[in-house]
């Protein structure tokens, strides 16, 4: 489902989920497990990677999600999805993310809180979320913003299109033709990262981090914010149009 394996200083997460990666509580909480694995490890650098062909990670399970009890169960799923992202986001070593399959709403998220991401020029990333009627969490907007400048993402989180990875180069440590090249590429990071000292890379990060407070600091309103919006009747029609494959109705 989803692991932590270490191996020569690099860990491994790796998302095997089903073929489009999409998550439901019970793959928050393996995430989450992994996570912690990785914290706990002596890994010096941490990889997150994709065992489905073609899908980084297609985001939640929106079936899982139609059918939630939203009084009972909604808010402990809300937890769990922002806890991986800013547990990820403030692992104390380097994160890369190998995104060699579409990366879109949650799996985006997941790509945006590492610290490299490297991807394969077929590879389609975003965040779709107005398009289901749910809002974008001003955290995630905020990492985006970070990379590419807050004018283009705020045109891409308005109009929700993904787009493909050759579209917003800045986006990525660098953008490849094939899986295997990915790899390479992210294999020589892994190194050069290896041959640093641990110690000032995890004080180094934990600096950066610091210097970060005020985004993570948004993400107490967003899980508030987003419990409001995922029950709305737009949120509502949004996802069960999804879950039918038809375009949604708004009503406002």
């Amino acid at each position: 489902m989803i692991s932590f394996e270490l191996n020569d200083g690099v860990g491994v997460i790796n998302l095997s989920i089903n073929d489009k990666n999409s998550f439901s509580n019970e793959s928050f909480l393996a995430l989450k497990k992994a996570i912690q694995s990785a914290k706990e490890s002596n890994a010096k650098v941490v990889v997150l990677r994709s065992s489905s062909n073609g899908s980084f990670s297609l985001g939640l399970d929106l079936t899982t999600v139609s059918s939630m009890d939203m009084a009972k169960d909604l808010a402990a799923f809300l937890e769990l999805f922002y806890l991986n992202l800013t547990e990820l986001y403030q692992l104390p070593i380097p994160t890369i993310a190998e995104i060699s399959g579409h990366a879109l709403g949650y799996g985006a998220m997941l790509a945006l809180v590492c610290d490299y991401r490297y991807a394969t020029s077929d590879i389609r990333f975003g965040l779709p979320e107005v398009k289901i009627g749910i809002q974008v969490p001003s955290f995630v907007y905020a990492l985006m913003g970070e990379a590419v400048g807050y004018d283009v993402a705020k045109r891409h989180v308005l109009l929700g299109d993904a787009f493909k990875a050759k579209e917003m180069p800045n986006l990525f440590e660098e953008i490849v033709e094939s899986e295997e090249d990915l790899k390479k590429k992210s294999k020589s990071l892994q190194t050069k990262l290896k041959k640093n000292s641990n110690s000032a890379m995890k004080d180094t990060k934990k600096g950066i981090l610091k210097v970060h407070e005020p985004l993570l600091a948004l993400v107490k309103e967003d899980i508030k914010n987003t419990i409001t919006s995922i029950q709305s009747p737009d949120a509502k029609e949004g996802i069960s149009a999804s879950v039918e494959v038809r375009r949604p109705v708004f009503t406002s």
